[in-house]
């Protein structure tokens, strides 16, 4: 992620903050924030300026952590927060020789081999592939995934665990045992977004 795409991504993260009076948070407010969680925060306004324009080439340790506490990031978050601070995009940090269809092809020969529920996600949870034990175990048949075919995100993960569709399996868990699994699936779902909170499809997503 260059640098322009990095303010970009930095922009986007404190738009996601709010004050008490429910306005987005200004760059002077995100460094008001910085200042009182650490007074030796190399963070101001003029600074946040630069980064969110990309104008700041060189990010320091000091600089990214102040970062990283004011935006409050999960541990998730901050492994791919500092990936996209490296300036490196993913051709570069998941370097490969094989093709992407060489790749999808081995995946999915592993999905259909392993003895245990699987599916392939993409970075925004939506269902690339799913093995016939995890239908089984939702009890879904591929039917009824083709009926969400025309809906917008339809084969989204957490569109679905959160649709009227999964009802039965949320009975199923309990109330303790479904916040968990609802919680711990939205935990990932800003982990493996936090490099996408600019595109349109995470803000169709989000609404």
């Amino acid at each position: 992620m260059n640098r322009k795409a990095f303010g970009k991504l930095i922009a986007a993260l404190r738009k996601e903050h709010f004050d008490q009076e429910d306005n987005r948070l200004t760059q002077a407010m995100l460094a008001e924030r910085a200042q009182k969680l650490d007074p030796l925060s190399p963070l101001n306004e003029i600074i946040i300026g630069k980064i969110e324009r990309g104008e700041r080439a060189i990010l320091d340790d000091q600089t990214l952590l102040s970062l990283a506490d004011t935006l409050e990031l999960s541990m998730g978050e901050r492994r791919e927060f500092y990936l996209a601070a490296t300036g490196l995009d993913d051709e570069q940090i998941h370097a490969t020789k094989k093709t992407a269809e060489e790749i999808l092809a081995t995946v999915i020969q592993m999905l259909t081999d392993i003895q245990l529920p699987a599916l392939l996600l993409d970075p925004y949870l939506d269902v690339i592939a799913i093995n016939d034990i995890l239908l089984n175990l939702y009890q879904t048949s591929q039917i009824d995934l083709y009926s969400r075919m025309d809906q917008p995100a339809g084969f989204n993960l957490l569109g679905f665990i959160f649709s009227a569709d999964f009802e039965p399996q949320r009975q199923l868990l309990g109330q303790q045992q479904w916040r968990n699994f609802a919680v711990g699936n939205v935990i990932y779902f800003r982990r493996t977004t936090l490099r996408y909170r600019t595109t349109k499809y995470f803000t169709a997503l989000i609404k």
